[in-house]
């Protein structure tokens, strides 16, 4: 059995979501669960969908599991989560970048960027102790489009050095129980957005991508438009529905999941020639692939999950090589489906034979240094 036991010191999450369901976003998620329906009226229903379904399936649907929205995840919760890795690599988890937690769509740039930096001070205010991994780095919630974008990415950058990268949700879709993100259908080429990634680039922060697997090919034209800038696509690219049916009308039979894996499996190749553009090999336990409609999805063990994402694993990996990927538990949303443990033993079963130097890699270096992560 493959581990990382004489490889490297300790593995680095570079995924991982800290919360408090009083804090930010989460005060109107967990008031809206617990109230009556009257007040949840008053939510967009991206919001509805996404944390207070009382139905685990339309929860799971749109790739977060109600039952870990009301109580706190931060550096305790997780090192709890995360022990029990070391029976499994043979080397403990000893660094995490901290991602934001808007998980709520807002109202627009504005209040996103004044909500991210107050999340940025709760984030900075996070106990990272002894028996908890240490914080590697900081990835903010911004909106490019905001005209004032690039002073607020100064005020952050200047209240934590621990800033490394900015996260932007432009991700949409057809079916209209897959929740939008963004109100812009072809925003990659808008003059706000542009005219704001030039201010993320001129600092040097990763842009990490999270979108669906559809809208890469308009990723690439990004790239290729700022060659020096490193871009991080979230979750394998999110291929959503391809092991299942999610929404109404995804992923709905064998053929329509056939179609959804070939078009991932393209644009993922096409974006792999352009070398700014890294994977996150995270979210490998999300609802939205298309899991089960069993409690535990269809998932169960870490030989099921091996042989479902092995082949999306496997192509990723030989077009981006070992130096464009690294792993992220996306913690706790995978909890339900794929716990810390049982994705990081999957991985080493597909990608163990690849060779020490993929492990490394994946499971910290890459991290380090698209981060800046001291070692």
């Amino acid at each position: 059995m493959t581990t990382l036991d004489g490889l490297l010191p300790g593995i680095v999450d570079a995924h991982v979501h800290y919360f408090h369901p009083t804090r930010s976003a989460w005060t109107l998620a967990r008031f809206a669960r617990l109230a009556a329906f009257p007040a949840r009226r008053l939510m967009p229903p991206p919001v509805v969908r996404m944390v207070t379904s009382f139905g685990r399936r339309e929860g799971m649907m749109n790739g977060l599991d109600p039952s870990i929205v009301g109580a706190p995840y931060e550096p305790a919760q997780y090192a709890v989560d995360a022990a029990s890795v070391v029976s499994v690599a043979g080397v403990p988890i000893t660094s995490v970048v901290q991602v934001e937690s808007h998980w709520t769509p807002t109202n627009g740039p504005e209040s996103l960027m004044a909500s991210s930096f107050e999340e940025l001070q709760y984030l900075c205010g996070l106990p990272h102790r002894r028996n908890t991994p240490s914080l590697g780095a900081t990835v903010i919630a911004a909106d490019p489009r905001y005209p004032e974008f690039a002073g607020e990415l100064d005020r952050h950058l200047a209240y934590s050095e621990s800033v490394r990268g900015v996260r932007f949700k432009w991700a949409r879709h057809p079916d209209p129980a897959i929740s939008d993100w963004c109100d812009e259908p072809d925003v990659l080429a808008s003059t706000g957005f542009l005219k704001g990634f030039e201010a993320l680039a001129e600092r040097g922060l990763v842009f990490v991508s999270f979108a669906y697997s559809h809208q890469l090919g308009q990723l690439d034209m990004l790239a290729r438009r700022f060659p020096d800038t490193t871009i991080a696509i979230e979750h394998l690219g999110l291929p959503i529905g391809v092991f299942g049916p999610v929404g109404t009308q995804t992923g709905t039979t064998a053929a329509v999941r056939a179609e959804i894996l070939g078009l991932w499996r393209e644009r993922m190749a096409m974006i792999a020639m352009r070398p700014n553009v890294v994977v996150k090999v995270s979210g490998l336990g999300l609802g939205l692939l298309g899991y089960g409609r069993e409690r535990s999805g269809n998932i169960g063990s870490r030989d099921v999950l091996a042989d479902m994402m092995g082949p999306l694993l496997l192509h990723v990996v030989d077009h981006f090589g070992p130096d464009r990927v690294m792993f992220g538990s996306d913690s706790p949303v995978d909890r339900p489906n794929a716990p810390i443990a049982m994705t990081v033993g999957a991985l080493l079963d597909v990608l163990g034979g690849r060779g020490d130097h993929l492990l490394q890699q994946l499971f910290a270096k890459n991290a380090q240094r698209i981060y800046r992560i001291e070692p």
